[in-house]
């Protein structure tokens, strides 16, 4: 499978089979998204894999309870509560995921001075979110489903706890890993025409 077919076969999965993922595996995709870009090799990740059953449960119910309080709260035009709970229904469809995977920003040089600090956290952002890409797309060429889970960004600390996951460690981004149940279709995307610029906006 080339890269194309990788990004072209890319879904957002929430339904899996609870066939186990072997170890080797996820390890290889550990090293697909370390070969990320990452701003002066700084390398700031690390990436926590949930494989226990329990664990799991846990964490789809602090993943869905983060949901419902996140876009009962963000969005101008307040969600119906049915609405909500069908949204927050994934989740638990998603305990059946065999693995999780959470992508940490873990800083390991924060001697910079302020405000440049700031600059160097944005870009370590930047470089989580390049290595959750690479994780993603070498999951479709090991027949991998996953699904960025992107809220529980808005807060970790229960999270964090559950994993005992160090204060200075940040859970940017939190994906399911299995073999697909489902095979949904791809998503509208906007024309290339609307989206492009050459030299000028």
């Amino acid at each position: 499978m080339d890269v194309y077919e990788a990004i072209s076969g890319r879904r957002s999965i929430r339904k899996y089979q609870p066939t186990k993922v072997e170890e080797k595996k996820l390890l290889k995709l550990t090293q697909a998204a370390i070969m990320a870009p990452n701003g002066g090799n700084a390398q700031p990740w690390d990436f926590v894999f949930v494989t226990d059953v329990d664990l799991i449960k846990q964490l789809c119910y602090l993943l869905e309870s983060v949901h419902q309080e996140y876009f009962g709260k963000a969005r101008k035009d307040a969600l119906l509560d049915e609405r909500l709970q069908r949204a927050a229904s994934f989740y638990r469809r998603m305990e059946n995921a065999p693995a999780f995977v959470l992508a940490c920003l873990n800083d390991r040089n924060p001697q910079l001075n302020k405000p440049y600090e700031q600059w160097t956290l944005q870009w370590a952002h930047h470089s989580i979110a390049a290595a959750m890409e690479n994780l993603m797309l070498a999951a479709v060429a090991e027949g991998l489903g996953t699904c960025w889970l992107g809220t529980p960004s808005w807060r970790t600390e229960e999270i964090k706890s559950l994993f005992h996951i160090p204060d200075n460690v940040e859970v940017v981004a939190v994906s399911p890993i299995g073999y697909p149940d489902e095979a949904p279709k791809a998503r509208p995307r906007m024309p290339l025409t609307e989206v492009t610029h050459f030299n000028a906006w």
